[in-house]
């Protein structure tokens, strides 16, 4: 189950990676097109950030009920990782649901751009993660 989530995480971060850099080519000012794939691309984000934060909170535990009473880099890693990633999780709820029931020129475009670019990066290493704890 850890490597479908794995493959399924890392085809998202690819995904958005190329749906954010060509949507600043065929649709510049997010009127269009970009939209309707954001609306689609959106509620599965969501769930890979469910993935993503189940995940961490499992490594985060296993971290905290080892031997090592010291800091770390695997303690640094999964607080790092958890905690980044309810930030963001938090982030893309408020966009998301703003953008949904709200006018999609009122969001935050700031924050629309820091999601895009930062869930990838979350993504890839969380599902490198889950890959190299399956093995």
């Amino acid at each position: 189950m850890k490597s479908l989530f794995s493959t399924y995480l890392k085809v998202l971060a690819v995904v958005l990676y190329v749906q954010y850099i060509g949507s600043q080519f065929y649709d510049p000012l997010g009127e269009g097109m970009a939209v309707t794939v954001y609306r689609i691309l959106d509620p599965l984000l969501v769930l890979g950030m469910v993935i993503v934060l189940y995940y961490a909170f499992q490594r985060k535990r296993a971290v905290d009920s080892g031997p090592d009473d010291g800091v770390t880099r695997e303690y640094l890693e999964a607080n790092g990782v958890l905690y980044f990633g309810i930030a963001l999780f938090a982030a893309l709820l408020w966009s998301w649901i703003g953008f949904q029931f709200a006018n999609p020129e009122n969001s935050y475009g700031w924050l629309w751009a820091l999601i895009d670019i930062a869930l990838p990066l979350l993504f890839f290493a969380s599902s490198v993660q889950l890959q190299k704890v399956e093995k």
